[in-house]
């Protein structure tokens, strides 16, 4: 029984159907592939259409028994008495605790792809992990017509991308008029301005006149299905971005491995 229809979970079922399991895939949402749905909508990452495009045909040849829509409780595990369960549940975007005043518009990253809420003119990104994702809505809202300043907390934007994808990235920013300010952390806000501390000088960076502040904080596991399960005896692995936030090669490979060793 696998949980999670994201790369994770996707990979998990085919290798587990392939080694002769009876695998069955349950995912929450109405479509396969997680966070997978959201990457591809940034620019120039319409390979993670691919990505799923690959899994689902993996899927349907392994003959894996699938059912959308289904969210998976600590009854329904009882109800289908599997021999092993695999909880690939993902994770939601990561809200830091810092100083709030005034009712300044703060929204995630999942939030700007999904079109949820009125991004104004002026945005600001806080960018902590200094990989695509900050790029990628930076980006995504320059292109909108908004006017972006990409605050990082590394040492450049895309500091952990290969070199030739930061590089291609950084020259679309600076076309689309993105200010970058790197070694930033972020300190505050108020109804229209952002608080940045500079994480070597500790010197104080205000921005004003913002209108959005977008946070690109990473991700916190969402598995509170394995607890519910411990006194089951149910042979039962998390795996993913359920176990931690990673890269989806990361997550596929995980998955791989791990219904490999069943």
């Amino acid at each position: 029984m696998v949980v999670g229809g994201g790369p994770a979970g996707m990979k998990a079922a085919v290798i587990a159907a392939q080694r002769g399991h009876h695998a069955t895939l349950f995912e929450a949402e109405r479509r396969l592939g997680g966070q997978a749905l959201l990457a591809q909508m940034l620019p120039g990452r319409a390979e993670f259409g691919g990505l799923i495009t690959n899994l689902q045909r993996e899927l349907e040849l392994a003959g894996v028994q699938i059912h959308k829509g289904a969210r998976v409780d600590r009854a329904a595990v009882m109800a289908e008495a599997p021999d092993v369960v695999l909880i690939a549940t993902g994770a939601i975007p990561f809200r830091p605790a810092f100083p709030q005043e005034g009712a300044l518009q703060i929204v995630d990253a999942w939030q700007v792809l999904r079109g949820q809420g009125t991004i104004g003119q002026s945005v600001v990104v806080i960018d902590w992990r200094a990989d695509w994702i900050g790029i990628g809505i930076a980006e995504h809202l320059a292109q909108l017509g908004r006017s972006v300043r990409l605050a990082v907390s590394g040492i450049a934007a895309g500091e952990t991308l290969p070199l030739y994808v930061r590089d291609h990235s950084a020259a679309s920013l600076h076309k689309l008029g993105v200010k970058v300010l790197p070694y930033m952390r972020l300190y505050g806000s108020d109804s229209d301005s952002v608080y940045l501390q500079h994480v070597c000088s500790n010197e104080a960076v205000v921005i004003d006149k913002v209108d959005t502040l977008v946070l690109c904080t990473g991700h916190t596991p969402v598995d509170e299905l394995s607890d519910s399960l411990a006194d089951l005896g149910v042979e039962t692995h998390v795996i993913g971005d359920a176990a931690s936030p990673r890269t989806a090669e990361e997550a596929v490979y995980e998955g791989l491995k791990v219904a490999a060793e069943i």
